[in-house]
């Protein structure tokens, strides 16, 4: 069955300052050890084990993930599968939500919050079909508007071209990606193609290197998760799509502001 929602874990047990880290998926990221200083409109906002920051897609995050006794742990929550219709026209019920979510990317989490996220959390492991996925999604979509927070995460009813393709690059980062290929699979000239892009402020080349580097981010992060021997810059670098180990390792520094070495000793010594 295809998966609605994407779990991934991140773990620190050093501070990681990251820096134009992209979104482009909606997603809400639960911090569950330590802390995230995240810089929002020329503030610092904290996230702890309660907050949530929301992140709709098309945006670029800048943080520092500072770990707790020498242990920082995050959930993020992807979200494949926008809310029904019947969810999009229910009203949100301003009186008792909190009104600082509407400009803020902070949600204040309760017990029943924390319930439903656990649930999506399950229920990605569960192999159940894609109707069943989506009445559990709509249900935790419905709470969410319910405390006027389902417009943070879903700016849009529509994806973006840059949305559908990083997606489409997402399921294979280290493949030989060429925008002719890619406008082929959209079935649109590459004009139209570049075109489009440009005017959501982006290229497909820029993309491509997006993708490829949250991916080199994710596959350091998943055999720590998973106590594996971690990879060389040089094996990491190839599975991400380049022959380079030094061109790889300047488009990682280039994207988030601090080179890979730094980066994994982060992670684990």
């Amino acid at each position: 069955m295809t998966p609605l929602v994407q779990i991934e874990r991140f773990y620190g047990q050093k501070s990681q300052p990251l820096r134009n880290v992209p979104i482009y998926t909606p997603s809400i990221i639960a911090v569950t050890s330590g802390v995230k200083d995240l810089l929002w409109q020329g503030e610092t906002l904290t996230f702890d084990s309660n907050h949530w920051l929301l992140a709709s897609s098309a945006q670029a995050l800048t943080f520092v993930n500072e770990p707790y006794q020498n242990k920082f742990q995050s959930i993020q929550l992807s979200f494949l599968s926008p809310p029904s219709k019947w969810v999009l026209k229910q009203p949100a019920n301003l009186e008792t939500s909190d009104l600082t979510v509407l400009s803020s990317p902070s949600l204040k989490v309760d017990d029943s919050l924390n319930f439903a996220f656990s649930q999506l959390i399950a229920m990605s492991a569960q192999g159940l079909s894609s109707a069943v996925q989506q009445c559990y999604l709509d249900a935790f979509y419905l709470q969410l508007n319910e405390l006027g927070a389902l417009s943070r995460l879903f700016e849009g009813e529509l994806l973006s071209l840059r949305e559908k393709v990083s997606r489409y690059l997402s399921a294979e980062p280290g493949a030989n990606h060429t925008i002719e290929n890619t406008c082929s699979h959209f079935a649109m000239s590459q004009a139209t193609f570049m075109r489009h892009l440009s005017k959501e402020g982006t290229s497909f080349r820029v993309i491509l290197a997006e993708v490829r580097m949250l991916f080199a981010i994710g596959t350091m992060q998943s055999r720590t998760a998973r106590n594996v021997t971690p990879l060389s810059q040089l094996e990491l670098a190839i599975r991400c799509g380049y022959q380079s180990e030094a061109r790889f390792s300047q488009r990682f520094k280039t994207q988030f502001g601090i080179s890979l070495k730094q980066y994994m000793k982060t992670i684990r010594d």
